[in-house]
């Protein structure tokens, strides 16, 4: 006797799957956080300018004579061009009527990843390209850096921190300055029996929300898997090394175009891409194109887009306000 199997009837027997989709891979978007953001109307340009300061006097004055005058302050000038970014995703009518999954959302969401993505390793390439290069463990070039001799330490982020006060930097937040790590760097910190004794460490959530994971000499110190890497540049070629931000105030700017300037503050590490921080925050508007907007382009209303566009640039303003520390860490040669 014949029985109904499965496999006669293979069409008819569906796979049940979960309507709630799993998280994206993203990495904490923290790079643009601290400059000094400014906008464009009606210009193509801006300029930064920053007076020099003037020396301290160490002559006394001599009674019934009046000093010489002091020269002019110099004046520094610094322009900056915010360029455009963009990207777009196509759809059909055909996916509006049949698919299960809110297509549309889910595509507006992928966008908008992408462009806080796009926006924070922008500005980063920018910071790591100009800030003040140093070296960890007292090395004098990247190709020298081995792991495991110049692991990153305790000893180099104090270095970078009396670097940045022998250069009179102030404080970012409050007291402190801004440190951007990888965490496989602090995965080799919390290693480090100096490091642990003294870091003070924040509770786990604040990582997760904002990649913010605790304080050290003066330092807020924060973790992103987006923080710049250079594959094979170490010791032999064949050892990674990271780039780690040690940040001023007003020691980098970024300037973007009323109207489609880019927020910085973009936070889609949530479940499905939400904000953790319960902040509604876009990048930048959507831009939505329904199907049968083309018009003879598009003749048979079968075609939309979604798009973003944003406009950027970024520019370190106090090279000596702003260090890249460049180490290797427990992960550089795997």
């Amino acid at each position: 006797m014949a029985n109904v199997t499965q496999s006669a009837l293979s069409d008819t027997v569906k796979t049940q799957y979960e309507r709630r989709l799993l998280t994206r891979a993203l990495p904490r978007m923290i790079h643009g956080r601290w400059g000094m953001k400014a906008r464009i109307s009606k210009f193509g340009s801006l300029e930064f300018r920053k007076y020099s300061a003037l020396s301290a006097i160490t002559t006394a004055l001599t009674e019934g004579t009046t000093p010489a005058e002091q020269s002019s302050p110099t004046i520094t000038t610094t322009t900056v061009t915010p360029l455009f970014y963009g990207s777009w995703l196509g759809f059909t009518d055909e996916i509006e009527m049949t698919a299960y999954d809110a297509v549309l959302s889910e595509m507006s969401s992928i966008l908008g990843e992408q462009c806080g993505l796009s926006a924070d390793t922008l500005v980063r390439n920018n910071l790591v390209a100009n800030a003040t290069i140093d070296w960890g463990a007292n090395q004098t070039a990247i190709g020298n850096l081995d792991y495991p001799a110049h692991e990153i330490s305790y000893s180099d982020i104090l270095k970078q921190v009396a670097a940045l006060e022998a250069n009179s930097a102030l404080p970012v937040e409050g007291e402190d300055f801004i440190v951007i790590i990888h965490p496989h760097a602090f995965a080799s910190l919390m290693a480090d029996p100096t490091f642990v004794n003294m870091f003070i460490q924040e509770s786990p959530n604040s990582a997760v929300r904002s990649g913010y994971v605790g304080r050290l000499l003066r330092c807020q110190i924060f973790v992103t898997s987006n923080a710049y890497e250079y594959t094979d540049q170490g010791a032999g070629s064949t050892t990674d090394v990271d780039a780690h931000l040690f940040i001023g105030r007003e020691s980098y700017g970024t300037v973007g175009m009323a109207g489609a300037e880019v927020n910085l503050m973009f936070d889609g590490q949530g479940p499905e891409g939400k904000p953790l921080t319960g902040q509604q925050i876009k990048p930048v508007e959507i831009i939505m194109k329904p199907v049968g907007s083309a018009g003879a382009d598009d003749p048979l209303n079968q075609r939309g887009s979604l798009a973003w566009k944003m406009t950027l640039a970024t520019q370190v303003l106090n090279s000596s306000w702003i260090t890249n520390l460049e180490s290797v860490n427990v992960f550089s040669d795997d």
